[in-house]
Protein backbone atom coordinates (compact mmCIF):
# COMPACT_ATOMS: atom_id res chain seq x y z
CA UNK A 1 0.00 0.00 0.00
CA UNK A 2 1.29 3.42 -0.94
CA UNK A 3 1.91 5.86 1.88
CA UNK A 4 0.82 9.47 1.49
CA UNK A 5 2.02 12.53 3.39
CA UNK A 6 -0.21 15.53 4.06
CA UNK A 7 1.53 18.76 5.03
CA UNK A 8 1.29 22.52 4.79
CA UNK A 9 2.80 24.02 1.66
CA UNK A 10 5.99 26.06 1.84
CA UNK A 11 7.28 28.91 -0.30
CA UNK A 12 9.67 26.48 -2.03
CA UNK A 13 7.17 24.02 -3.54
CA UNK A 14 7.24 22.86 -7.14
CA UNK A 15 4.38 25.16 -8.12
CA UNK A 16 4.54 24.01 -11.75
CA UNK A 17 3.72 20.47 -10.55
CA UNK A 18 0.80 21.84 -8.55
CA UNK A 19 -0.44 23.73 -11.63
CA UNK A 20 -0.26 20.50 -13.65
CA UNK A 21 -2.24 18.72 -10.94
CA UNK A 22 -4.95 21.39 -11.06
CA UNK A 23 -5.22 21.10 -14.84
CA UNK A 24 -5.29 17.29 -14.80
CA UNK A 25 -7.88 17.10 -12.03
CA UNK A 26 -10.13 19.68 -13.69
CA UNK A 27 -9.98 17.79 -16.98
CA UNK A 28 -10.72 14.49 -15.22
CA UNK A 29 -13.33 15.62 -12.70
CA UNK A 30 -15.28 18.03 -14.87
CA UNK A 31 -15.13 16.28 -18.27
CA UNK A 32 -18.87 15.54 -18.26
CA UNK A 33 -19.91 18.46 -16.03
CA UNK A 34 -18.45 21.66 -17.50
CA UNK A 35 -18.75 22.80 -21.11
CA UNK A 36 -15.99 21.27 -23.26
CA UNK A 37 -15.03 24.70 -24.63
CA UNK A 38 -14.54 26.00 -21.11
CA UNK A 39 -12.28 23.09 -20.18
CA UNK A 40 -10.46 23.33 -23.51
CA UNK A 41 -9.36 26.92 -22.92
CA UNK A 42 -7.71 26.10 -19.58
CA UNK A 43 -3.96 25.58 -19.29
CA UNK A 44 -1.45 25.32 -16.45
CA UNK A 45 -1.19 29.12 -16.18
CA UNK A 46 -4.91 29.28 -15.29
CA UNK A 47 -3.86 28.57 -11.68
CA UNK A 48 -1.47 30.45 -9.40
CA UNK A 49 -0.86 28.24 -6.35
CA UNK A 50 2.21 30.25 -5.43
CA UNK A 51 -0.12 33.10 -4.43
CA UNK A 52 -1.81 31.04 -1.70
CA UNK A 53 0.95 28.76 -0.49
CA UNK A 54 0.48 30.01 3.10
CA UNK A 55 -3.10 28.68 2.99
CA UNK A 56 -2.56 25.37 1.22
CA UNK A 57 -2.17 21.76 2.24
CA UNK A 58 -0.54 19.27 -0.12
CA UNK A 59 -0.57 15.49 -0.39
CA UNK A 60 2.52 13.66 -1.62
CA UNK A 61 3.04 10.04 -2.58
CA UNK A 62 6.07 8.02 -1.47
CA UNK A 63 7.99 9.33 -4.51
CA UNK A 64 7.41 12.90 -3.26
CA UNK A 65 5.09 13.70 -6.16
CA UNK A 66 2.17 15.99 -5.38
CA UNK A 67 -1.11 14.06 -5.70
CA UNK A 68 -3.50 16.37 -3.86
CA UNK A 69 -4.03 20.02 -3.01
CA UNK A 70 -6.43 21.96 -0.80
CA UNK A 71 -6.42 25.74 -0.45
CA UNK A 72 -8.45 27.79 2.02
CA UNK A 73 -8.75 31.21 3.63
CA UNK A 74 -11.18 33.97 4.47
CA UNK A 75 -14.45 34.24 2.58
CA UNK A 76 -14.25 35.81 -0.86
CA UNK A 77 -18.00 36.29 -1.29
CA UNK A 78 -19.55 39.26 0.48
CA UNK A 79 -22.61 37.29 1.61
CA UNK A 80 -20.29 34.97 3.57
CA UNK A 81 -18.42 37.74 5.39
CA UNK A 82 -17.01 36.34 8.63
CA UNK A 83 -16.83 32.77 7.25
CA UNK A 84 -13.77 30.76 6.32
CA UNK A 85 -13.74 29.26 2.83
CA UNK A 86 -12.35 26.12 1.28
CA UNK A 87 -11.25 27.52 -2.08
CA UNK A 88 -10.30 24.27 -3.74
CA UNK A 89 -9.61 20.62 -3.13
CA UNK A 90 -8.33 18.28 -5.81
CA UNK A 91 -6.86 14.79 -5.76
CA UNK A 92 -5.31 13.02 -8.73
CA UNK A 93 -7.86 10.53 -10.12
CA UNK A 94 -5.16 7.83 -10.06
CA UNK A 95 -5.17 7.85 -6.24
CA UNK A 96 -8.80 8.73 -5.44
CA UNK A 97 -10.61 6.62 -2.89
CA UNK A 98 -7.65 6.32 -0.52
CA UNK A 99 -8.70 8.99 1.98
CA UNK A 100 -6.39 11.70 0.66
CA UNK A 101 -9.21 14.16 -0.02
CA UNK A 102 -10.65 13.62 3.44
CA UNK A 103 -7.27 14.20 5.07
CA UNK A 104 -6.70 17.38 3.07
CA UNK A 105 -10.17 18.70 3.82
CA UNK A 106 -9.92 17.89 7.53
CA UNK A 107 -6.56 19.68 7.74
CA UNK A 108 -8.09 22.79 6.14
CA UNK A 109 -11.19 22.62 8.36
CA UNK A 110 -9.05 22.36 11.48
CA UNK A 111 -6.97 25.36 10.42
CA UNK A 112 -10.03 27.41 9.43
CA UNK A 113 -11.81 26.66 12.71
CA UNK A 114 -8.94 28.38 14.54
CA UNK A 115 -10.41 31.66 13.23
CA UNK A 116 -13.93 30.93 11.95
CA UNK A 117 -17.01 29.26 13.44
CA UNK A 118 -18.52 28.80 9.98
CA UNK A 119 -16.93 27.54 6.77
CA UNK A 120 -18.32 27.47 3.28
CA UNK A 121 -17.33 26.23 -0.12
CA UNK A 122 -18.79 26.35 -3.61
CA UNK A 123 -19.46 23.17 -5.58
CA UNK A 124 -20.84 22.49 -9.03
CA UNK A 125 -24.48 21.43 -8.81
CA UNK A 126 -23.87 18.51 -11.20
CA UNK A 127 -20.84 17.24 -9.27
CA UNK A 128 -22.71 14.56 -7.33
CA UNK A 129 -19.59 12.82 -6.01
CA UNK A 130 -18.18 16.07 -4.59
CA UNK A 131 -21.53 16.98 -3.04
CA UNK A 132 -21.70 13.56 -1.39
CA UNK A 133 -18.08 13.92 -0.18
CA UNK A 134 -18.81 17.31 1.39
CA UNK A 135 -21.98 15.96 3.00
CA UNK A 136 -19.99 13.14 4.60
CA UNK A 137 -17.61 15.78 5.96
CA UNK A 138 -20.25 17.85 7.72
CA UNK A 139 -21.18 20.35 5.00
CA UNK A 140 -24.80 21.06 4.09
CA UNK A 141 -26.26 22.75 0.98
CA UNK A 142 -27.03 26.41 1.58
CA UNK A 143 -29.28 28.68 -0.46
CA UNK A 144 -30.19 28.36 -4.08
CA UNK A 145 -27.84 27.45 -6.93
CA UNK A 146 -26.18 30.34 -8.74
CA UNK A 147 -25.79 30.36 -12.50
CA UNK A 148 -22.74 31.93 -14.09
CA UNK A 149 -22.97 32.57 -17.83
CA UNK A 150 -19.78 31.96 -19.79
CA UNK A 151 -19.12 32.14 -23.54
CA UNK A 152 -19.09 28.31 -23.41
CA UNK A 153 -22.37 27.81 -21.55
CA UNK A 154 -23.85 28.22 -18.10
CA UNK A 155 -22.14 26.94 -14.96
CA UNK A 156 -24.38 26.08 -11.99
CA UNK A 157 -22.90 26.16 -8.50
CA UNK A 158 -24.21 25.92 -4.96
CA UNK A 159 -22.76 26.86 -1.58
CA UNK A 160 -22.25 24.31 1.18
CA UNK A 161 -21.67 25.37 4.79
CA UNK A 162 -20.30 23.75 7.92
CA UNK A 163 -20.55 25.18 11.42
CA UNK A 164 -18.25 24.50 14.34
CA UNK A 165 -20.17 22.57 16.97
CA UNK A 166 -18.06 23.63 19.96
CA UNK A 167 -15.75 20.60 19.94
Amino acid sequence: MTKYTIRAATAHEDFAAIQRLYLKTWQDAYRDILPAGFLGQLNVTSWHPEERWQHTFLAFNQDRQVVGVCSYGSARKKEFSGFGEVYSIYVDADVEGQGIGTQLLQAAIKKLHESYAKIYLIVLVANDSARQFYGHNGFQPYGEPEITATPYGNIREIAYIREETGQ
